[in-house]
């Protein structure tokens, strides 16, 4: 995602399945009930730091990558995404929280033709414009009839070997941002650990006290 490239492995993957999550049919009701409160979407609101609140970020660490995929997400959505493609992000993001039209919201990273375009949000046929959808009427084209709304970014070329910090909530907090903090953390936008017999969720083991030895 984001360009991290190969698109659909190693941390693109990662980070689609921890957006995915944090607005899947059960959690988007957990971020709407955020956006009542402190609108994460708005001009005053940075997506990197947003990213960081919804745990939307990859924690895993891949071979041949001399850099931190986190920290080339962070630099991404910092640094690299144009105004455009932030605007048309929050545009369709604050559609999926106040339309009851879309029950879930998913992701997606496409290599792109040109390698010195910037990266987009895909149009659908029909829109107004070629891309990065910002109007009601545009962003509703991508909604299908199951109510998933599809984000696809598309992506000209590799992000650099460069890292963001992650933000954190003393130098890095935007204006108006209210508690909490944290929304998600990755592990808990993580699919659950499968039993190796059963491939059923592991349940943690709780430990009892120890007995006394009777005397």
């Amino acid at each position: 995602m984001g360009g991290l490239i190969p698109i659909g492995g190693g941390a693109d993957a990662e980070i689609k399945d921890k957006l995915h999550a944090a607005f899947n049919d059960t959690n988007i009701v957990i971020v709407r009930g955020i956006v009542a409160n402190e609108n994460l979407f708005d001009q005053q609101h940075h997506l990197h730091r947003v990213a960081y609140r919804l745990g939307a970020y990859p924690i895993r660490t891949y071979t041949g990558d001399s850099a931190q995929a986190k920290g080339k997400w962070f630099y991404f959505l910092k640094t690299i995404l144009k105004t455009p493609a932030v605007n048309s992000i929050k545009a369709v993001l604050s559609y999926a929280m106040t339309h009851s039209s879309v029950a879930r919201v998913v992701f997606d990273a496409r290599l792109g033709s040109d390698p010195n375009a910037d990266h987009y949000i895909y149009a659908p046929a029909g829109a107004t414009v070629n891309s990065n959808p910002m109007s009601l009427a545009d962003v509703a084209l991508l909604v299908d009839t199951s109510k998933t709304l599809s984000v696809a970014l598309i992506c000209p070329w590799s992000l650099p070997m460069t890292t963001a910090p992650v933000p954190n909530q003393q130098g890095d907090i935007d204006n108006g941002e209210k508690p909490p903090a944290k929304i998600f953390t990755p592990n808990v936008l993580a699919p659950p650990v499968l039993d190796k017999k059963t491939r059923k969720p592991k349940t943690p083991k709780t430990k009892g006290k120890k007995k006394g030895k009777r005397k």
